[in-house]
């Protein structure tokens, strides 16, 4: 790659990275951070519960 395409790929990376500020002040939402968590909640557990029948 020629450092041209390096540094615009690098400012693209920059870019889409940026924080949008829409929340910004705003009390968080929790209903939405705990229904994004559930599949990660529910993964996490039966993974456990399948390594605990192992033993």
């Amino acid at each position: 790659m020629q450092h041209l395409e390096v540094r615009t790929l690098e400012e693209a990376g920059r870019a889409s990275a940026v924080w949008s500020g829409e929340h910004i002040g705003n009390q968080p939402r929790f209903a939405e951070v705990a229904v994004a968590l559930l599949p990660a909640s529910l993964i996490l557990a039966t993974a456990t519960a399948l390594l605990v029948a192992l033993l």
